[in-house]
């Protein structure tokens, strides 16, 4: 284990804690009391609260940490260099992976399980084509839970103005104005953008993407924005060295309002003064402030599993899906049956990635992962002698 103050390791250690939730969170909506893909038979409200939770931070974190990831991709790239890394990274995964190869299997099991088609993936296949998912057909141009990188990627060509550096100055607009932010007393209020962003989604009519992950697709961009901010101003680093801590005690209890308040109590003025905004703030700063306290080091399982992560999150919920479909019509019990779908779907990620996915050079290419480095002659006549 080492420290090193080059590279925000907590940033890698948080995107792969944030990777583990969304698997958990997708073998748990088999079971919560909204529509998915395939669905038991008896649904629980223990599942449906976690869900609920899981929506409060989980894809808002992803967002935040990937726009800090920007930030540091930006310090050593120029705008081609950065969109050609994102062409390959991100978008390859998303076009072709996802649209072609994770999501007609998940269509196929989720149109099979809501009787609305029979026969096998063979058959189904041609009508994968037929209209686009979420709007009465099948094919998913988001490649389902995919659509994260859809919008990474949108994000990534869309605000590069925004934070690419000048020239000039070698600083962004993004920059300057995370360094105008720099008191204490911005920090909590940094929510509000987010806020106006959804409201607007609503004006604009892009309510509908809150089928992706809960959130709109504009509060998801004020999101990624944010997550370059908090990294690009010192002044905010050092706010959120001091108050973190708050900020994580103030997500507790305002997850646990937000929570009470939509399975128990729930007022009439919920609506108007939703909690889980300022919840999901404090998650935000919260376990940022925790993992640069706690987790900024690097070993080796780090190292593999940053690389690991992204392929991960492409895998998983294709096989959550295909094992739940069969794990859902036996008798056992719920509880049995989650963690059953949880140790055989894990698996399966583990035994494809390791085997094939890292070993095999176009996968490595289909599923965002760098091509490995060549040894030098040097090396290889050493490999050759030994």
């Amino acid at each position: 284990m080492k420290v090193t103050h080059d590279r925000q390791h907590y940033i890698d250690w948080l995107r792969v804690i944030a990777t583990i939730g969304i698997f958990l969170f997708h073998n748990s909506r088999v079971y919560d009391y909204g529509d998915w893909s395939i669905k038991n038979a008896q649904t629980t409200l223990g599942a449906t609260q976690f869900v609920e939770f899981m929506n409060i931070w989980m894809m808002p974190m992803f967002f935040v940490l990937s726009g800090a990831s920007v930030y540091y991709s930006l310090r050593s790239r120029n705008g081609g260099g950065f969109l050609k890394e994102r062409f390959f990274r991100i978008m390859i995964p998303w076009l072709v992976t996802g649209i072609f190869l994770m999501a007609p299997p998940q269509v196929y099991l989720e149109r099979v399980s809501h009787s609305e088609f029979s026969g096998n993936l063979f058959q189904f296949l041609p009508r994968y084509f037929d209209g686009l998912y979420g709007f009465g057909g099948n094919f998913a141009f988001h490649g389902m839970h995919i659509w994260y990188l859809m919008q990474l990627s949108i994000f990534s060509v869309v605000l590069l103005p925004l934070l690419l550096p000048r020239t000039k100055t070698g600083v962004s607009p993004a920059q300057s104005v995370a360094a105008k932010l720099g008191s204490p007393w911005m920090l909590p209020l940094l929510f509000v953008p987010v806020g106006i962003m959804s409201l607007l989604s609503g004006v604009l009519g892009l309510g509908f993407t809150e089928q992706m992950g809960s959130w709109d697709m504009l509060s998801y961009a004020m999101f990624f924005v944010l997550g370059y901010v908090l990294l690009a101003g010192p002044g905010l680093q050092e706010t959120i060295k001091k108050q973190g801590g708050w900020f994580l005690l103030a997500a507790v209890v305002f997850s646990a309002v937000h929570l009470i308040l939509k399975f128990g109590i729930r007022p009439s003025f919920y609506d108007a003064i939703d909690m889980r905004l300022l919840a999901t703030w404090g998650w935000v700063v919260g376990l940022l402030w925790l993992g640069k306290r706690l987790l900024n080091f690097t070993n080796r399982f780090l190292t593999h599993a940053n690389e690991m992560v992204l392929p991960y999150y492409v895998l998983h919920q294709t096989l959550i899906v295909a094992v739940a479909y069969f794990v859902v019509q036996t008798g056992m019990p719920v509880l049995l049956k989650y963690g059953i779908t949880v140790i055989i779907a894990f698996a399966a990620i583990i035994v494809l990635y390791e085997g094939l996915v890292s070993r095999v050079g176009v996968l490595r290419f289909l599923f965002g992962i760098k091509a490995r480095a060549r040894a030098s002659t040097k090396e290889l006549a050493v490999e050759r002698a030994t």
